[in-house]
């Protein structure tokens, strides 16, 4: 006997499977759409204006402090000249690290606190007293320590000299806030030219995150090629060690010992710090020039580097920064200054 036809009639029962995937597929992008949409009103609440702008802003800050100065430009007290009898000085040439770029006076850039630390040393082994000198140019490169030093010894009578090198001090890429504010014109033009950075906030805040890293693996790089690139990108480099061997012979020709701090560039210390390799050459530079070295790398390492700022957008050592410094340079300096074991 044939089998009843069916009453079931296309369309009265279960949905084709075609139109399922398509009401999902709606159901998707809409809640995609909702979503975005959500996302880029959080976005226009929180955002306030691009990264690299606050880097300038920032930066625009820091070098606009006010910091005292004594008769020979130098930050610091103004002092006695001659020098009376039996007081110890130390002169530290650098950069704005050395110099404290950031960090206000009364939070003591570490020159001064190794002045603190080394003062009493000093009176214990019968001298009447010990003033750390603060050289520290900002901007400056090693030509500039030289012609400071040939200006300032006379009058400063040092008996010994503590050169402050940053990994900065053999390129060419200039002061920090000087390097961001090249990459902060270049970037500010090509956002302005994205039709999408000027619509959506949302993509502004995703943009920041990548120039972010740009700008960090751009500096990274123009590290290395200083050190370790073609003839042009290392003339600087060369240039600097000549001018480290000056001081060395100008310290020498005044009866005073010279020594050489390294200071790392402080990102990545709790992390794989991309700058070993630079730091190995300089230490390397030091010791076959035979000049005393010190790291100061491994007082950082481990610290997370944003601690060690002056400000999220500026890489300056603040206040604790140069608390480190100064714990791990004073008996350096104190060695240097022939000063009794004991410093810091």
């Amino acid at each position: 006997m044939p089998e009843p036809e069916s009453q079931t009639q296309p369309g009265a029962g279960a949905a084709e499977p075609g139109s399922s995937w398509l009401a999902l597929g709606l159901l998707a992008g809409l809640g995609v759409l909702v979503g975005a949409l959500a996302l880029e009103l959080a976005a226009r609440l929180v955002y306030t204006r691009p990264w690299i702008d606050e880097l300038g802003a920032a930066q625009a800050l820091t070098t606009r402090a006010d910091y005292r100065q004594n008769r020979l430009g130098l930050r610091d007290d103004d002092f006695a000249s001659p020098k009376p009898a039996g007081l110890r000085r130390l002169l530290v040439l650098g950069d704005s690290f050395t110099f404290g770029l950031g960090v206000r006076d009364d939070a003591a850039p570490f020159p001064e606190q190794l002045e603190r630390r080394l003062a009493p040393l000093a009176r214990r082994a019968g001298h009447a007293g010990l003033e750390v000198h603060n050289g520290g140019i900002p901007g400056s490169l090693t030509g500039d320590w030289v012609a400071l030093f040939d200006r300032a010894a006379p009058a400063l009578e040092p008996d010994a000299l503590l050169i402050v090198f940053f990994l900065r001090d053999g390129t060419r890429t200039g002061s920090i806030p000087d390097f961001f504010g090249e990459v902060h014109a270049e970037i500010t033009l090509r956002n302005r030219a994205s039709r999408l950075y000027q619509l959506s906030f949302l993509y502004r805040w995703i943009r920041d995150g990548r120039d972010r890293l740009e700008v960090a693996s751009r500096y990274t790089q123009r590290f290395r090629d200083a050190y370790f690139g073609s003839e042009s990108d290392t003339s600087e480099w060369r240039a600097a060690q000549a001018n480290l061997r000056a001081l060395r012979d100008r310290a020498r020709a005044r009866g005073i010992p010279a020594g050489l701090a390294l200071f790392p560039v402080l990102v990545n210390l709790d992390g794989e710090y991309p700058f070993e390799s630079i730091g190995a050459l300089l230490a390397d530079f030091a010791r076959e020039s035979r000049i005393p070295v010190l790291d100061l790398l491994e007082a950082f390492r481990g610290r997370r580097d944003a601690e060690l700022w002056v400000s999220s957008t500026d890489q300056h050592p603040n206040a604790e920064g140069h608390r480190v410094a100064a714990e791990a340079l004073a008996p350096f300096a104190a060695e240097l200054l022939q000063l009794p074991a004991g410093a810091g």
